[in-house]
């Protein structure tokens, strides 16, 4: 598709339930301006580089989301208000998508973790082309093709953060990436893509 006809496409982001914990915790412990934060407040601008964003989640998410949100202290109201606030986020999105109506899937991807693979399913059955995600190496799979980006942290708790390249037969071309790489990407107005990683960092495949 030519880069004029994209974007008239949405651009589908999907943002792992530990992006969603970390901004939600940030904000009732008193933070602002994280990272996770700067995540949420992407996808509820609905709007990156001229092309307009559509929040994608799926309903096991949301239902993890309030489990992990419980756990970390946070009173089941608001963590189910947080929740429903996601839905009509995502439900006010340019596609209007409903989060009950999307496919999961998780069985037909080889993953160790159950809840990893339901993500990961529902980002490819919705076609996202974004995945966020602090778990980068959860997400990596036989068929995936990962490069590093940059290091981050300080000497003596470096982290080395790759992008992630899921492109399948199907049509499917999806990326997931690191909130820290995503908010640099967005700063620069870098074109977040699978054939752009591979242009971009294809010289520093794992």
């Amino acid at each position: 598709m030519p880069d004029a006809a994209r974007l008239l496409v949405p651009f589908r982001i999907c943002l792992d339930i530990n992006v969603w914990v970390a901004a939600e915790l940030g904000i009732l412990r008193g933070r602002r301006g994280t990272v996770a934060q700067a995540m949420v407040a992407l996808v509820a601008s609905k709007y990156l580089n001229n092309r307009a964003v559509q929040l994608v989640i799926g309903v096991e998410m949301i239902a993890t989301l309030g489990k992990v949100l419980v756990r970390h202290g946070v009173s089941s109201d608001v963590a189910a208000e947080f929740g429903e606030n996601i839905i009509e986020l995502m439900k006010s999105g340019p596609e209007a998508l409903d989060p009950l109506l999307l496919l999961s899937g998780r069985d037909q991807i080889a993953m160790h973790d159950r809840e990893d693979a339901g993500v990961l399913a529902t980002a490819i059955a919705a076609r996202v082309d974004l995945l966020v995600t602090d778990n980068l190496a959860d997400f990596v799979t036989n068929d995936s093709v990962s490069f590093h980006t940059r290091v981050v942290g300080p000497a003596a708790g470096e982290r080395q953060l790759m992008a992630i390249a899921h492109e399948r037969r199907d049509g499917v071309s999806l990326v997931v990436a690191h909130p820290l790489d995503v908010r640099e990407w967005v700063r620069r107005g870098f074109w977040i893509r699978a054939d752009s990683i591979r242009l971009a960092y294809g010289g520093q495949d794992i």
